[in-house]
């Protein structure tokens, strides 16, 4: 059908506009704010925090790098520390807490999704804008012009001078025309669903925790995962269900920009939790009494679209731990796989290596005011699956959101950016590691 056209009243006009409010998101908006830009950040949900609370993850990972047994070494400053440490506080996180050959930090989603509010209200030169999905763009003859909102009024309009596209399915970039690619269906990585269990014996369950495979194994072979985890949230009696993939009804991994694979992945996923929940009951220590709270607000998202930057950081960078010229992030994590079937496959980085982002993973070829951050900037398959987690995506949003505050207020574009002074910043903030 043709939809007719419509005028979308101008509802601000900004320096910055940040999508996505997500860690990368929630990273830019403040990075931006703080550097002096004014900032709008457009979320979809009524709070922030992306898969820190809407998938309520539980853990973040990819802050820290291995050099040696037992021993981590944080790569991400900025405003993921800053995070981590009042979360910590707080008495509501918790790290580095070690997990397999790395580290993660455990933390409680409602204290992140609070934590988040108190940030950005902190700011004055940034607005917040809940129930503001980015239906659209205006490109005009310099670029990106304007953003378009879908709200209760209809479709209104955020204007800016620089774009920093955090929707973590590469929304901007694709509504522009610019080239988006999607993994295929045979490789792309698997979505999950977490949920809250109650009335749990914290210490019993985890020290449980070394047996899980072997339970899932002679009593589990109903579930989608043979492996998984049971994470405190650090409240009394709490424990997210870290256990399930989640796929289409032919196997295949969902495409959340589809809406109709949307909406079944949704259902399937809370089915899959009552699941895992039951299985908990019966089978796993510090479980007999416990019962399933809540499922998060939506499906746990790893692999969508993503753009064709610059450059394409590549599975081969991770694993030689690659350094580059303009790199303005660092990640550690292992190459993590949700892939076919029911296992989970990690491929480690040797102790002491850790790999950097440059910028130009960032930047999409003919867009001149436009900056990519989180899941969705120029990254191969297996680049992604160590990059897509929480912690690079705070130190990639944070450099974004400072490189689209000085290509604002100077007027020029985004690549044109002075790299070292970008990097200089960030290297004070102990956001690029030596």
């Amino acid at each position: 059908m043709r939809i007719p056209a419509r005028e979308a009243p101008l509802l601000a006009d900004a320096d910055v506009v940040v999508a996505g409010g997500g860690p990368a998101g929630l990273a830019a908006a403040l990075a931006a704010a703080r550097d002096g830009a004014a900032t709008v950040l457009c979320e979809r949900y009524g709070f922030l925090g992306g898969n820190l609370t809407v998938a309520s993850v539980g853990t973040i990972c990819g802050l820290y790098r291995t050099d040696g047994p037992g021993e981590f070494t944080p790569v991400v400053g900025g405003v993921g520390h800053e995070v981590v440490e009042r979360l910590s506080s707080a008495g509501a996180g918790l790290g580095p807490v070690p997990f397999k050959e790395t580290a993660v930090f455990v933390y409680t989603p409602w204290a992140a999704k609070r934590l988040a509010d108190d940030m950005v209200t902190a700011e004055e030169r940034l607005d917040v804008l809940f129930h503001a999905l980015v239906s659209d763009v205006i490109v005009g003859a310099d670029g990106l012009d304007a953003v378009v909102i879908a709200t209760k009024r209809g479709p209104q309009a955020v204007r800016a001078r620089v774009f920093v596209d955090c929707t973590g399915d590469a929304d901007l970039a694709a509504h522009s025309g610019l080239p988006t690619v999607i993994g295929p269906a045979g490789a792309r990585q698997h979505a999950s669903m977490q949920f809250f269990m109650q009335n749990v014996e914290v210490e019993a369950a985890v020290a449980a925790m070394a047996r899980f495979p072997e339970l899932v194994a002679e009593h589990g072979a109903h579930l989608t995962r043979d492996s998984g985890a049971v994470i405190p949230t650090l409240r009394p009696g709490e424990v997210l269900g870290a256990m399930t993939r989640i796929t289409n009804p032919d196997g295949s991994p969902i495409d959340s920009t589809d809406v109709r694979q949307a909406a079944a992945g949704e259902l399937e996923g809370r089915r899959r939790a009552v699941e895992a929940a039951q299985f908990l009951r019966e089978w796993m220590p510090g479980f007999a009494d416990a019962f399933l709270s809540d499922t998060a607000t939506a499906l746990g998202i790893r692999e969508t679209r993503r753009i064709e930057g610059r450059y394409v950081l590549t599975g081969h960078d991770v694993e030689r731990g690659a350094r580059f010229p303009d790199a303005v992030a660092a990640g550690a994590w292992p190459r993590e796989y949700h892939v076919a079937g029911r296992s989970t496959e990690y491929r480690f980085l040797d102790p002491g290596v850790h790999y950097e982002v440059p910028y130009r993973s960032l930047q999409v070829p003919g867009a001149p005011n436009l900056l990519v951050a989180g899941r969705c900037i120029s990254a191969d398959h297996d680049a992604l699956a160590s990059l897509r987690v929480m912690g690079p995506s705070f130190a990639v949003g944070e450099a974004a959101g400072i490189a689209a505050s000085r290509a604002a207020r100077s007027g020029v574009p985004v690549a044109d950016v002075d790299v070292e002074e970008l990097r200089a910043d960030l290297g004070s903030r102990g956001a690029l590691p030596a």
